[in-house]
């Protein structure tokens, strides 16, 4: 049997190996890294006093004094700065430097691969993001996010409320969404619409039966549809949002929608070639109640209030 090869759709996500856990290390030409190893939950950094000894993002930060060693978890527990200084010191002694420039040094590289990560998804691309926010998240998402817009020039940052859970609270907020599609290879000009019209209706079937499951206040329904010119060899995904299948105008209508969509992301079109339908998809969602922070409370602003100050 041979293996094939099947397009998908999916998301263009670019992940990079730089956390609170991400070791450093000094190679042999003496170039400092940071990650992609990390030192995980457990053991954790050398500051958690599990038992890690190799310099970790979060010993750096203790060391330079950007965490408060005695209100890590609220308070609740410590962190340990002379472990922190001792696992840094190994990157010191390597680079032949202080162990507060150490520490500076790990900061520093993490920050730049932070930048060039969110450069490569985004000035590479041809966008310009002196006009855009910087939106940070993670327990430590405060003590990186300034260097990190510095570095890109973004003259905004935000750190939500909720950043230490953002991707929990993510995760509780997003509808509930099933992608469903078929493969309906056929020429546009000679398409059947009542054939199309059942092949979208049975997608959306399928969708409405699998959020059947859960409790939810309502369903929506888009329709995109995959589209290409006939001596093309790739597809356009053309949204069908407000056009109304069960008009006789219906086929004409897509047509319509691929040509200006070709022209939109390719600058012209060819409204003279055959148009080709390959697939047509259906998204089913189920959206959820919006989620909100509680109120917070006079206590919660007590409890809010800054600690302590250092200089």
């Amino acid at each position: 049997m041979r293996d094939l090869r099947v397009a998908l759709p999916s998301i263009d996500i670019h992940t990079i190996g730089s956390g609170g856990g991400s070791i450093g290390h000094v190679d042999i030409g003496g170039i400092l890294h940071v990650g992609p190893e990390s030192a995980g939950a457990d053991p954790g950094p050398a500051s958690y006093g599990k038992g890690g000894q190799k310099p970790a993002v979060t010993d750096a930060n203790v060391v330079l004094g950007y965490f408060d060693p005695k209100s890590f978890l609220g308070g609740r527990t410590s962190f340990d700065g002379a472990a922190a200084e001792k696992a840094v010191a190994h990157i010191a002694d390597a680079l032949e430097c202080s162990v507060v420039e150490a520490a500076q040094g790990i900061q520093r590289v993490v920050n730049t691969q932070m930048a060039e990560g969110v450069r490569v998804m985004s000035v590479r691309r041809g966008v310009d993001l002196r006009n855009y926010t910087l939106l940070s998240f993670g327990g430590a998402a405060g003590l990186h996010v300034s260097d990190v817009a510095r570095m890109l020039d973004v003259k905004r940052i935000i750190v939500p409320g909720v950043a230490s859970v953002l991707s929990a609270w993510g995760m509780l907020a997003t509808d509930l969404r099933y992608e469903l599609s078929r493969s309906h290879l056929t020429s546009l000009a000679s398409a059947d619409p009542i054939e199309l019209r059942q092949a979208f209706a049975e997608l959306e079937q399928q969708g409405r039966e699998k959020l059947a499951q859960f409790d939810l206040g309502r369903i929506e329904i888009e329709r995109t549809v995959d589209m290409r010119y006939g001596e093309q060899v790739f597809e356009l995904n053309v949204p069908l949002d407000g056009v109304n299948i069960d008009a006789p105008t219906f086929v004409e209508e897509v047509i319509a929608r691929f040509h200006k969509r070709h022209e939109d992301v390719y600058t012209y079109k060819s409204l003279q070639q055959e148009v080709i339908l390959v697939n047509i998809r259906v998204s089913a969602i189920g959206k959820l109640d919006a989620v909100r922070p509680r109120t917070p409370s006079r206590s919660d602003a007590a409890c809010s209030a800054p600690i302590t100050r250092r200089v």
